[in-house]
């Protein structure tokens, strides 16, 4: 049976450079790259996967192929694309709020207080208090 299946012709070949191998300023092995575009498997720092991305975007290809072909996530792509093909802050990522510093009569402050050896009456009333709301209702929390 001499048949052909369907995208086993002859496909295009992607190169990233005809001329040169590495670029030693932006740091880039435009084998590795070449690969990529050709959807081979290989490792990729993060600038060759921008560069793989941006030469793969010029050539229309949809961020989910182009995520898919250098190891990225599509949201990461689109964030490079959004940012000039610079690398920037993932879209996906939250911000990072810290938490008050606790207060004397926290329950919080009870456990620091212990941590550091020292003993303050008012933040042990407080943890005896929450321990005790604890165990009625299975909240720490005082009622609002």
């Amino acid at each position: 049976m001499n048949g052909t299946r369907l995208g086993a012709g002859i496909r295009e070949r992607l190169y990233a450079s005809t001329t040169h191998t590495y670029d030693e300023t932006a740091d880039l092995d435009y084998i590795a790259i070449e690969y990529a575009l050709n959807g081979e498997p290989v490792t990729l720092t993060r600038a060759e996967k921008i560069h793989a991305a941006r030469i793969l975007d010029a050539r229309n290809f949809s961020s989910k192929e182009i995520g898919r072909r250098i190891g990225s996530d599509p949201s990461t792509v689109e964030a490079w694309k959004a940012n000039g093909w610079k690398p920037g802050k993932h879209p996906k990522t939250r911000t990072h709020t810290p938490r008050p510093e606790p207060i004397c009569g926290e329950p919080r402050m009870y456990r620091r207080h212990l941590k550091n050896g020292e003993r303050c009456d008012t933040c042990r009333a407080a943890n005896a208090a929450a321990d005790r709301r604890y165990r009625a209702t299975g909240s720490r929390k005082e009622a609002g």
